[in-house]
């Protein structure tokens, strides 16, 4: 949080305290709401796209009854997709006229027309979806300076963890008065730099969500020159920067994927086979680190069953374990530290658990080295850049790095 958060915080407590208020108080707390006060001038807003718009695509020549059916032989639920799509598209509306009102400018795009100099252009990012959108938005600010706040356009369907509650989202006007009020608080989320070293690191990366969903889309954000990789350095640094989590792994699920791992300033790498590495930070720590590391109750019984036979837990007691091991997971997300977690890492009599590298630790830098022959390097879930063998990809964060998210009080 900002020092001055952190001031107006201790001032409210004090008031709060107080028999009487006085005009001190008073006049000393209206004085810290117009110093934090942002009405932004222009604003960018990105939209989801839906899977609904997704799945058009694919059907061009159906008209909607018989794509409805197409649907339905999929096993898919077209009402459940159309009350998505018409929610953000509700939402997307009822911003955008609440805009015009106050007389902000602002610019509306998507996944398809992802353009820096929109970001550049814009002194706040919102988002308008769920947490992918977010994503998607905060892999295009490349600095510390620009503030972004999502809305969630489903809250019945999506959590939206990174997005306000969902009572904004039915009181769109309330969050540009709240934060014309100062009513706001900043969290400095670190994000992951990547630093990538050796041959045909220039290869030209692809979107995992378009190329799994629209043939040819795998090229929506290369605009790279097609120079002999020969003539390229051999270190890059990428210019996104990951806020939930840098994962590592063969491109086809089902291979091994053989990795060399160094944690930290360690000279020596240790060769780690898995389904993958996970490498994230205190916002991805709620996300896809926890569905890997989260214990269930069916662990949970058949272990304390081999501890002790006699005893019978009931489902209250298990329940309470799971939940407690799995909330301690969770880092804060303005947290320096990094922390990795080896997937599914492959352990038999060859290949007994490594006594020199843990499947799961925190660390301030990771640097990992390719013994793969069809690896990628994907940011967010999103942004896959190829990591082949001999390349080596070095994860680590800086301040200046950290994405400006904007949150109510």
């Amino acid at each position: 949080m900002t020092t001055l958060n952190h001031f107006r915080r201790s001032v409210r407590a004090v008031q709060f305290l107080q028999p009487h208020k006085n005009n001190v108080y008073n006049n000393f707390r209206l004085l810290l709401r117009n110093e934090s006060s942002f009405v932004p001038k222009r604003i960018l807003i990105v939209v989801k796209l839906s899977r609904y718009y997704f799945e058009k695509i694919r059907e061009p020549k159906l008209n909607e009854e018989q794509f409805k059916q197409k649907l339905k032989e999929r096993g898919s639920d077209y009402d459940s997709m159309m009350i998505s799509h018409l929610a953000t598209e509700n939402v997307k509306k009822q911003v955008t006229e609440v805009l015009k009102k106050l007389n902000i400018e602002y610019k509306l795009i998507n996944r398809k027309n992802l353009n820096p100099s929109n970001f550049a252009w814009a002194d706040l990012i919102l988002p308008i979806g769920g947490d992918g959108t977010f994503l998607l938005a905060s892999n295009m600010i490349f600095d510390n300076k620009k503030p972004i706040i999502g809305i969630n356009s489903c809250p019945e369907k999506s959590e939206g963890y990174l997005m306000l509650p969902m009572k904004y989202t039915e009181s769109i006007s309330d969050i540009f008065e709240m934060l014309r009020a100062g009513y706001y608080n900043v969290i400095m989320r670190r994000r992951i730099r990547t630093t990538i070293k050796g041959d045909n690191i220039w290869d030209v990366p692809f979107h995992t969500h378009e190329k799994g969903r629209i043939a040819g889309g795998e090229r929506l954000y290369m605009q790279e020159q097609n120079e002999m990789s020969s003539n390229l350095p051999k270190i890059r640094r990428l210019p996104w920067l990951a806020l939930n989590e840098v994962f590592i792994a063969e491109t086809l699920s089902a291979r091994t994927s053989s990795l060399l791992v160094s944690v930290d300033d360690e000279n020596k790498y240790h060769l780690v086979k898995s389904s993958g590495l996970c490498i994230t930070t205190g916002t991805g720590s709620t996300s896809w680190y926890k569905s890997i590391n989260s214990v269930n109750p069916q662990i949970v019984q058949e272990i304390l069953t081999l501890l002790n036979k006699e005893k019978q837990f009931t489902n209250e007691e298990i329940d309470k374990i799971c939940s407690t091991f799995n909330d301690s997971l969770y880092f804060d997300a303005e947290e320096s530290k990094l922390c990795y977690v080896v997937r599914d890492m492959i352990v038999n009599d060859l290949w007994p658990i490594s006594k020199c590298i843990h499947p799961r630790k925190f660390c301030n830098k990771l640097t990992v080295r390719s013994q793969c022959y069809d690896a990628s390097i994907v940011l967010d879930g999103g942004i896959a850049i190829p990591f082949n063998f001999g390349a080596t990809a070095i994860m680590e964060t800086y301040p200046e790095d950290s994405l400006r998210s904007l949150v109510l009080d």
